[in-house]
């Protein structure tokens, strides 16, 4: 058992399960944020910078995005269900429209594949966890 489901377990008003899905979702989405912002950096330094511009703001917008998921879903006592769903919904969305970009410059840049490639982890992820869950939140024992 990793730390992180190790600690969601060890919560007095933890989820009721779900915690393997939880803590992969907490990883990819810190994963996705600290590629996000070494692609924006990257593009930053690349010779023809003006043709990355929106990459680089998606991968701002992505990184954000995840990092609040991130943080959200951490947070075990009382979680809202509906605040749950909207947010990994919009986590997943960042990760689309980020991979969709990234795609575009993927061959002329390999931070760009990456971070297409950790766009479809985090995204995949938000997915599972959003299924996984009742009605798109968290449930909790009492």
């Amino acid at each position: 058992m990793d730390t992180i489901t190790e600690m969601l377990k060890a919560h007095p008003k933890r989820p009721h399960g779900h915690f393997e899905r939880i803590a992969q979702c907490l990883a990819a989405c810190t994963e996705c944020e600290q590629i996000c912002i070494a692609c924006a950096d990257a593009c930053l330094e690349e010779d023809e910078v003006a043709a990355l511009r929106q990459c680089i703001r998606i991968d701002q917008d992505c990184a954000d995005l995840c990092a609040a998921t991130a943080r959200m879903i951490q947070r075990q006592a009382h979680p809202d269900a509906a605040l749950w769903q909207a947010t990994l919904l919009a986590c997943a969305q960042a990760c689309r429209s980020c991979s969709a970009e990234c795609m575009k410059h993927e061959s002329a840049h390999a931070h760009c594949r990456l971070c297409r490639e950790a766009c479809d982890r985090c995204e995949r992820t938000c997915m599972e966890l959003l299924r996984a869950l009742p009605e798109g939140g968290a449930e909790i024992t009492h």
